[in-house]
Order: C-alpha cells, then sequence, then structure tokens
C-alpha cells in the first residue's frame, strides 16, 4: 500500500540554488534559456521561480557542482 505525503516539499529560489551551485542568478536563468537546464517552476503568486529538492538534485548532476 502506498503511503501519501502530505508535507510540502521545500522549495528553493533561484538565488539559493544560485548560492548552492556556485553561480550567479544570471548564469542559471542563461541555462535555462539556452536548454541546458529545465524550466524552473513559478509561483502563481509573485511569479518567482522556485526549485524543489528533486531539481535541486537534478541540476547538480547536470551541472556536476
Amino acid at each position: 500500500m502506498r503511503r501519501f505525503r502530505n508535507r510540502k516539499s521545500k522549495r528553493y529560489l533561484a538565488s539559493e540554488v544560485a548560492k548552492i551551485l556556485g553561480v550567479s542568478k544570471k548564469t542559471l536563468f542563461n541555462w535555462e534559456k539556452a536548454g541546458k537546464i529545465h524550466k524552473a517552476k513559478r509561483d502563481p503568486m509573485n511569479n518567482y521561480r522556485y526549485y524543489t529538492q528533486e531539481d535541486l538534485i537534478r541540476l547538480k548532476k547536470i551541472t556536476g557542482r
């Protein structure tokens, strides 16, 4: 039987992800624009980009950081 999680996973802002990866936000956005990384999800209230823990793991693998 599967268990469902009610808990929301942590969301990271672009600035937090950039700091973790050791790049600038602009670099992160350029990679997204060039198609090197997938597009971030957007918060419907403020339109900020955000990433989940799974996104961060994927980004670390793609970038090798």
